[in-house]
């Protein structure tokens, strides 16, 4: 009787293992057509109302297309929820919220616990990795940057030749002094 219930325990296991097996091996027919997972969630994190602070920070954004340091390019583009800004760089786009700080700086902090960060200046912006404490790329400069930064003609107080329109200036000599 043992016996008898021991190999139909036997029997069981591998019926059941070898069913498990025929549950992880692929068909054909579903290499062919991948189903749908049912339930799935996104990924993206969800976004609360921007409030008034982060509008007035959206508003502050530079955005468009940036020229980085070693021929490297971002983007700036609005999110489709007001308030918000999606970071495009290496293929990976980032969703984040402006921050406006104390020092002038607009920052750019990737929503949910994601470690990237843009701060932006008037003459440059960098996209940070804050989670390993380097930068990913620098010296990134958007058209508006590019304008604020270009210095003007006489920045220095000195005109230069061509500055100043002396055409309707009277030219008088000094007098000579005789010995």
């Amino acid at each position: 009787m043992k016996l008898v219930q021991s190999l139909a325990l036997i029997c069981a296991c591998a019926a059941m293992a070898g069913a498990a097996v025929a549950q992880n091996k692929p068909t054909r027919l579903a290499a062919k057509a991948p189903t749908p997972v049912q339930g799935a969630q996104s990924v993206l994190p969800t976004l609360s109302p921007a409030d008034q602070e982060q509008l007035l920070a959206a508003s502050q954004t530079y955005y468009g297309p940036y020229d980085c340091e070693f021929k490297q390019t971002l983007s700036v583009t609005r999110h489709p929820i007001d308030g918000y800004v999606v970071v495009t760089f290496s293929s990976k786009a980032y969703t984040m919220k402006p921050v406006r700080s104390s020092t002038g700086a607009l920052r750019l902090e990737e929503v949910g616990n994601g470690p990237m960060l843009m701060v932006q200046i008037p003459a440059k912006s960098m996209l940070m990795d804050t989670a390993r404490g380097r930068r990913i790329v620098d010296a990134c400069v958007n058209e508006m940057q590019a304008k604020q930064a270009a210095p003007e003609a006489n920045a220095l107080g000195m005109n230069l030749p061509g500055q100043v329109d002396t055409s309707g200036i009277a030219v008088t000599q000094s007098p000579t002094v005789k010995r």
